[in-house]
């Protein structure tokens, strides 16, 4: 993942904190948003107003168009082959609340492979994507007024989520050029474990929340290394904190060796069961939408057992049942059928040819730029 170190702190030149630059961005852009919204009507994607007369775009976070078209053949071939099945027609009927086993089954041999790390099937609960994600989890788990804690800088529009919708009062957390700073975070938990807003225990059994994007952080692209995903979770569980990992990247990365593999484990997998302390407070909250397209509205939580149950006991699933019931039954197909495979590996050979340019570029044309390469570039591109 690339990363241009003066943009992701941006926030702390402009203002004095996180939350009051993100406030300023936000309301800039809300209003851009309020002001185009009339002309809006006829457009067929978020980002069409984006892209008009622009050759490339680097606002957007989103699989280009190239991959869209391939996504679409996929699809085509998937449905073709999930609705010829006699049992096709469950798909248009409300599906079980943690979503379809056959779906989540396939899904958790597809990780396991990926991840180089098993994936349990119990522990996945199926969304309509991570902002979906995330929002459910702030809504069922937490009351407005709650602490969540966030890195500085973080994903805007996730803080935007977590802010305004949810009505959660944001901690900005220092972070330096290896993730979060477990002390940082430490001090900061310290100095409000005073703060009991409402009472905790049952459908609400976390103090605080922590919103993090342990690997391939957005914006600044790093990983957090093993030791401090140690840390984050020994914080965790002192303080009865819930982490939410925002793992939307994770299967993007340019090297699939071993190596690779440990360097940027999923934080939940930290969490280990197996440890005398464990209570379960990291969820994995993962989507579709960096891997074949965002219109799916499709991903997973990876999620301990005390938040599965809140979770599959809640109103929303028992009115709705498991969220986006017939995609991802068409998913199934794309995964068994190897075409999500071959899918990544076609993005993953795309992005690193897209990365290579954007380095030489930058290296050649804003020489005084100080940014990072990622390790699998290094080879091809002169490291600065």
């Amino acid at each position: 993942m690339l990363t241009i170190r003066s943009v992701p702190y941006l926030g702390r030149i402009l203002a004095p904190s996180l939350a009051e630059a993100a406030s300023k961005y936000l309301a800039a852009a809300s209003w851009d948003r309020r002001r185009m919204l009339h002309t809006r009507v006829n457009e067929k994607t978020l980002f069409d107003y984006m892209s008009q007369g622009i050759d490339v775009n680097l606002k957007m976070g989103t699989p280009p168009e190239t991959l869209l078209r391939r996504s679409n053949e996929y699809m085509k071939k998937a449905a073709l082959h999930r609705l010829e099945k006699p049992d096709a027609p469950c798909l248009f009927q409300y599906g079980p609340e943690a979503g379809d086993l056959r779906f989540r089954q396939e899904l958790s041999h597809f990780l396991s492979q990926e991840y180089m790390d098993p994936v349990q099937v119990d522990d996945i609960i199926v969304t309509a994507g991570a902002t979906q994600g995330l929002a459910m989890l702030a809504n069922l788990l937490f009351s407005p007024g709650d602490l969540v804690f966030v890195e500085d800088p973080t994903y805007f529009i996730g803080l935007q989520a977590l802010r305004q919708d949810c009505g959660l009062h944001c901690v900005p957390v220092p972070m330096d050029e290896n993730g979060i700073i477990p002390e940082e975070l430490e001090q900061y938990l310290k100095e409000r474990s005073s703060i009991k807003p409402r009472e905790i225990g049952g459908r609400k059994p976390f103090w605080s929340m922590l919103y993090l994007i342990p690997t391939f952080h957005n914006p600044t692209g790093v990983c957090l290394s093993a030791t401090r995903c140690r840390r984050v979770v020994q914080i965790a569980r002192k303080y009865n904190l819930l982490v939410v990992c925002d793992d939307v990247y994770n299967l993007l990365a340019f090297s699939q060796d071993e190596e690779s593999a440990l360097q940027r484990k999923r934080l939940f997998a930290y969490d280990d069961p197996g440890d005398p302390d464990y209570s379960g407070n990291v969820v994995s909250n993962a989507s579709f939408s960096k891997l074949f397209g965002p219109g799916l509205r499709l991903g997973w939580l990876e999620a301990p057992l005390c938040v599965r149950n809140v979770i599959l006991s809640s109103g929303l699933a028992f009115s709705g049942g498991g969220l986006n019931h017939f995609t991802s039954g068409l998913m199934t197909s794309i995964i068994s059928e190897g075409l999500l495979q071959k899918h990544l590996t076609e993005a993953r050979a795309m992005y690193k040819v897209q990365c290579e340019a954007v380095c030489s570029v930058l290296q050649e044309k804003l020489p005084s730029a100080m940014f990072t390469i990622p390790e699998m570039l290094c080879s091809s591109v002169r490291k600065i």
